[in-house]
């Protein structure tokens, strides 16, 4: 039954070959209206960021932070260091050149008006009882007040000090600099323009005796928007490359024009696609479409050699192109279909950003079969045969096939490339370990250490508690539950638990307030200090400070409209993946805690780059541990039922699952953390060994058929099929080992480095591993191959 299955789809698939072939020019020409088609898209192709997209929106924390953000601020916030090189920032110059930092922070395009935060502000106000015992205030600041006393600049400086909500948040526990910050409304950030004008208000700021530092993530996501030129550049250097490498492995018209016409037709169907279907370019995950279509040329390379070996044989054109695509069509095309699959378990990642490269990726993959697989030896089958038709590329054969004869094609040589590969497999289960969730350095890992960004965030770490903030909620069932004093309270013990992490340089919450008030309603007196017994007088307290400003909103930042949820801050200095998990584990206890002494309130995170950041670390530990085994899985079923054998399954999978504990034992060695941007990178790694092993396994099949003797089929496989793989695994490299030397960003250049390291291991694991099992263990789906009556090889 199943030998009758196999003979029936291996005929139905010479049938579907029979009819391109057949009908060259119609397919050739539904090929190039396609591409029209998609090329129309083009222009409404956007590359931008969407800070959304990058958020896994179902996660607990993300949820609270959509919450969080529009009352208490998100985690898109600008951070400016004003720094004085003598002395203190309480002299007349560097106040003036606080408050020009203020008005030029406020006047970013996107700020959230009511979330910007500084010692000039209109909302950094002094509280006093005036003369008749009532509460005012009035700004630290006077702009309309061009100098001051030697006395008055004391008074101010007496007066921050004793604020806690300024001293040392605002303005640096040293008094040589003071903080701006200020939120974007997240829904219409526009990066590119909220940075040049965040750099023109840092170019018009710049004063002797004076330091200007900005950090933040609109900053960073602006600085990444600087290099998308060079980005562009590499890109067109890195296609001239693989121009170069064409030339000197082909010699010969149709083996360089042919797979990069492949490049391009590939691109315009999976750029226009992202187009057509309202998909953005990520900018940090440009080398990942750029990889896909260097993989099309790869399949373009295979066809485009095994005509040239017909040729050689055949003497004709038509033919030769023919019987390339007979022996391809097949491999090829699982091997297409694996990898289209492969890319499109992407959507399984929690955050948008997945789903979308996901589909992107999935549908690019899956169009190669029609931009290169067909078109290419249909386009040689229609095209003048070359006069030249010996094959003059004998010498990287003949080298493999050597050593192959020496190492794999023998019975001790195979077991003993299958024993390394076990003892290679164990060493990357030890690394795997070492490998984090996350970011493994403080500071962005997306830029190198000597950048300005990450300069001015060490910068501000340094004089200031940290500029890493995580926004806890403290939530109650009713309105007005938060003015309890058993809440107070409460918050007040979750805030002392959060400080026993040495990490945490600071925080602010509604009690801090409220306690300052309330002594100074007691004549400044110390001793009254605390916390009210009833909600009452809480709410009296709050509302003296509320009317005490002409500013509306003095409690904006610290509690919302309905007084049923309030805000707690906690300042960090990095947001590493050990700093996060430390954190998030304290927060959790701590909220278990409280949540039980007190009912009806409900502790949530959470908010600030911290809670984001721990939210996508958390998301990204599940996704990884479902994207990677799925593409595995999927590629297993996907070959097992194709070949009906579950030892082509297997076979076809021990490669990537060698090639992929090698890449995690390279991460874990060097330090690269598993993030947002690093999975789809994996994933689009991983899929890379299936072609390689497919090809070769195909081959085996091909030459054991007609040899019936594995070591020398084997031999002559690596030969042939292994020149090919050789260069295509050239050609991949060469689409991206531009980045590691060219480009300035460090996570582009480091995440270039790993696919260059993994695409060397995927086709070192192939050339050895596939040939080895086979010398060794004989699978019976290969000793079974055969030609039949028809002069087809079956599946």
């Amino acid at each position: 039954m199943v030998s009758k299955l196999r003979h029936s789809v291996t005929h139905r698939l010479h049938i579907a070959e029979e009819w391109i072939f057949a009908n060259p020019k119609i397919v050739l020409a539904l090929i190039l209206i396609g591409t029209v088609l998609f090329g129309l898209g083009l222009p409404k192709l956007r590359v931008f960021t969407d800070f959304s997209d990058l958020l896994p929106q179902n996660h607990a924390y993300i949820q609270t932070y959509n919450r969080l953000k529009e009352n208490f601020g998100g985690a898109n916030m600008v951070v400016m260091a004003v720094e004085v090189e003598q002395g203190t920032i309480f002299n007349d110059r560097t106040l003036r050149l606080i408050h020009e930092a203020t008005q030029g922070v406020d006047s970013l395009p996107g700020v959230n008006h009511n979330l910007v935060s500084s010692l000039t502000h209109r909302t950094a106000r002094k509280i006093f009882l005036d003369e008749q015992g009532g509460f005012a205030s009035e700004s630290y600041y006077d702009p309309q007040k061009p100098t001051r006393t030697v006395a008055e600049l004391e008074q101010l400086k007496k007066d921050v000090i004793a604020n806690p909500t300024m001293y040392g948040l605002l303005v640096s526990p040293d008094l040589k600099a003071a903080l701006i910050k200020a939120q974007l409304n997240e829904g219409d950030i526009d990066y590119p323009a909220t940075f040049a004008a965040l750099q023109k208000v840092r170019e018009e700021l710049a004063t002797p005796g004076h330091r200007i530092h900005v950090t933040g993530n609109p900053v960073l996501t602006g600085w990444v928007y600087t290099y998308l030129g060079q980005i562009i550049e590499i890109m067109v250097f890195t296609l001239m490359l693989l121009a170069l490498l064409l030339i000197v492995y082909f010699r010969r018209l149709y083996g360089i024009a042919l797979p990069m016409l492949g490049i391009a037709l590939s691109t315009i169907w999976g750029l226009g696609f992202m187009a057509l279907m309202g998909i953005n370019l990520e900018p940090l995950s440009l080398p990942i479409p750029f990889l896909i279509a260097a993989r099309a040329t790869s399949h373009g390379v295979q066809l485009v050699a095994r005509y040239y070996e017909e040729l050689a044989v055949v003497k004709d054109g038509q033919k030769a192109a023919r019987n390339a695509l007979d022996a391809l069509f097949r491999p090829g095309s699982l091997a297409i279909i694996v990898d289209a699959v492969g890319l499109a378990v992407l959507v399984l990642g929690a955050a948008p950003f997945n789903h979308k490269l996901g589909i992107a990726a999935g549908f690019w993959g899956i169009s190669v079969i029609f931009t290169v697989h067909f078109m290419v030896p249909l386009a040689l089958s229609v095209l003048p045969a070359p006069r030249k038709t010996e094959n003059s590329n004998d010498f990287m054969p003949a080298m493999l096939g050597g050593a192959m004869a020496k190492t794999g094609g023998t019975d001790g040589g195979a077991r003993s490339i299958l024993v390394l590969t076990l003892i290679g497999a164990i060493g990357g289960l030890y690394m795997l370990g070492l490998v984090k969730m996350g970011d493994t350095e403080p500071g962005s890992p997306l830029l190198h250490r000597h950048h300005d960004y990450n300069v001015s965030t060490t910068a501000i770490n340094e004089r200031f508690p940290g500029s890493e903030e995580l926004h806890v909620l403290a939530r109650t069932d009713e309105p007005g539950g938060i003015k309890r004093p058993e809440v107070m309270a409460a918050i007040e013990r979750f805030q002392a638990r959060m400080m026993s992490d040495p990490a945490l340089g600071g925080t602010k919450a509604l009690p801090g307030v409220v306690r300052v008030v309330n002594k100074l309603t007691h004549n400044d007196d110390p001793r009254w200090m605390q916390l009210p017994d009833t909600a009452d007088e809480i709410g009296g307290l709050m509302f003296a400070y509320m009317a005490s400003s002409p500013v509306p909103g003095a409690l904006k930042e610290f509690i919302n409209a309905q007084e049923d949820e309030a805000n707690m801050v906690f300042y960090y200095k990095d947001h590493q993946a050990d700093t996060i998990e430390r954190v998030v584990a304290l927060a959790e206890e701590g909220a278990r805690r409280i949540e039980a002494e007190v009912p009806g309130l409900h502790i949530e995170l959470g908010g600030g780059i911290i809670g984001v950041t721990a939210a996508a670390n958390q998301a990204l530990h599940t996704d990884h541990l479902i994207i990677i085994p799925a593409v595995m899985i999927l590629a297993f079923v996907i070959v097992s039922v194709y070949y009906s054998s579950l030892h082509a399954g297997w076979l076809m999978v021990l490669p990537m699952l060698f090639a992929t504990l090698m890449t995690y034992a390279y991460m874990g060695a060097i330090g690269i953390g598993i993030s947002v941007n690093t999975v789809p990178v994996i994933a689009v790694g991983v899929g890379v060994g299936i072609d390689y092993a497919v090809y070769f396994m195909d081959r085996i099949r091909e030459e054991y058929a007609d040899l019936r003797d594995m070591k020398l089929a084997v031999i002559k496989a690596v030969a042939t099929t292994g020149s090919a793989v050789s260069f295509t695994a050239a050609t991949l490299i060469a689409g991206v080992v531009l980045w590691i030397f060219m480009s300035d960003l460090k996570f582009q250049s480091d995440a270039a480095l790993l696919l260059v390291y993994m695409l060397v291991v995927n086709a070192i694991a192939a050339v050895l591993i596939v040939p080895s099992w086979c010398v060794v263990f004989k699978p019976k789906f290969v000793t079974a191959a055969r030609y039949d009556e028809d002069g087809v090889l079956e599946i």
